[in-house]
């Protein structure tokens, strides 16, 4: 028997595309450098949006820069491939072992192609067995004979031959009779025993195979598992139409302690503004970083998350979005968002009181005034492009990221 090999088909999200008008020089990022200070890495800023220039220096840890690129980068279908194939052999390799163990003296195979062959063999000594009933058998008739007829003499020879002695020709023919009949009788018993045996050996088959029949029901429901185990160990979600997304919840929560030196350096520049204002001061760092529409799903996979975005000062619209998902946490926790998925794009729902002029959006009973942190439109908060706004009908998913 065997059991088929890990489906491995899979779609991965397509993002996305830049928003809002091209504003011209001088809104934009002016300076960025990445510089090496021991254990940690300076990142120095500079920008300009609708408030003038500003510029932003912060340190990240180089450990913590590693890790987000290790957590969160592309896979490869043959990647997956081998982990599956070698998890397929270890628990199938599990199921021969456990076989042998509850089933001593049955010869288990595991095949090439990771089927399990078994066979089941009667007891060694069966040919011993049935000689012995039959020795027997015939040894109680003797004695039986022996008994029933005083003067005669019955001997049974090692090669099972008679040496038979009678007081008459009468007795010696009924003697030959009770003797004929009583191995007929034996040989009779000794068949049974060979078809009980057989019959054990069918039984104890037919039972192995419905076990591996079950266990391997279990094996093909533990594959599909291991491969939505696989995705989540790596930050990613496979939802219901087999589309492979990045987990961007756990993805943002385990950014809030990277960024969390960019959310102090920046948060002097926020103090005393109203929150919409701050808000979309925040966001214009966010905006002004270059856009890049991540194509090179064999190095990036399409998203970075936010520390590798802002190693790498590039993002495209769902990477741009969870950043700064992230970062406006860290200055105003009260504030939940949600990545919003429309078709070939995403921006920021903020759980805001929507202010005149404010586009939002209602989903699932909540208000979420819409964001758009991708530039390279320097937008406030509250307007989106006119390409996310005629998308409004055809949201994909609202992710909760900060609930």
């Amino acid at each position: 028997m065997s059991i088929p090999t890990l489906p491995s088909r899979l779609l991965l999200a397509a993002l996305c595309l830049p928003a809002g008008a091209v504003v011209a020089e001088p809104l934009g990022q002016t300076h960025f450098s990445s510089t090496a200070a021991g254990a940690l890495r300076q990142f120095d800023y500079g920008w300009v949006d609708r408030d003038g220039n500003h510029t932003l220096s912060f340190q990240v840890s180089v450990a913590a820069i590693a890790a987000a690129r290790r957590d969160f980068h592309a896979w490869r279908n043959a990647d997956l491939q081998q982990a599956a194939d070698a998890e397929l052999e270890r628990q199938t390799k599990r199921a021969v072992d456990d076989l042998g163990r509850a089933y001593p003296g049955v010869e288990v195979e595991l095949r090439p192609d990771r089927g399990i062959a078994w066979r089941v063999s009667p007891p060694a000594d069966l040919a011993a067995q049935q000689h012995a009933r039959f020795d027997e058998a015939m040894d109680r008739a003797c004695a039986d004979i022996q008994s029933d007829y005083p003067g005669a003499s019955v001997r049974r020879g090692a090669d099972g031959h008679f040496a038979l002695s009678a007081r008459s020709k009468d007795d010696l023919a009924a003697i030959e009779r009770r003797l004929e009949a009583a191995q007929t009788a034996a040989n009779e018993d000794a068949a049974r025993l060979v078809a009980q045996a057989q019959g054990e050996v069918e039984h104890r088959s037919a039972r192995i195979g419905q076990e591996l029949d079950r266990e391997f029901a279990a094996i093909k429901q533990r594959m599909g598992d291991f491969k939505l185990a696989y995705f989540r160990e790596r930050l990613y979600r496979l939802d219901a139409s087999g589309v492979l997304w990045p987990d961007y919840a756990r993805i943002a929560s385990r950014a809030l302690p990277n960024l969390k030196p960019l959310a102090l350096a920046l948060g002097p520049q926020l103090q005393g503004l109203p929150l919409h204002t701050a808000l979309t001061r925040a966001m214009a760092f966010i905006q002004t970083i270059p856009y890049d529409r991540l194509t090179d799903r064999g190095n990036d996979a399409g998203f970075l998350p936010p520390l590798a975005m802002l190693a790498e000062n590039r993002g495209d619209c769902d990477t741009k979005s969870v950043a700064f998902a992230v970062l406006a946490h860290l200055l105003y926790p009260q504030v939940p968002s949600a990545l919003i998925l429309v078709r070939n794009h995403a921006f920021l729902g903020l759980g805001l009181t929507p202010q005149a002029g404010d586009s939002s959006v209602q989903y699932d009973r909540r208000t979420w005034v819409l964001a758009e942190p991708v530039g390279p439109g320097v937008l406030p908060v509250g307007e989106i492009g006119a390409d996310s706004q005629a998308a409004l009908g055809r949201i994909v998913a609202v992710v909760p990221l900060f609930p």
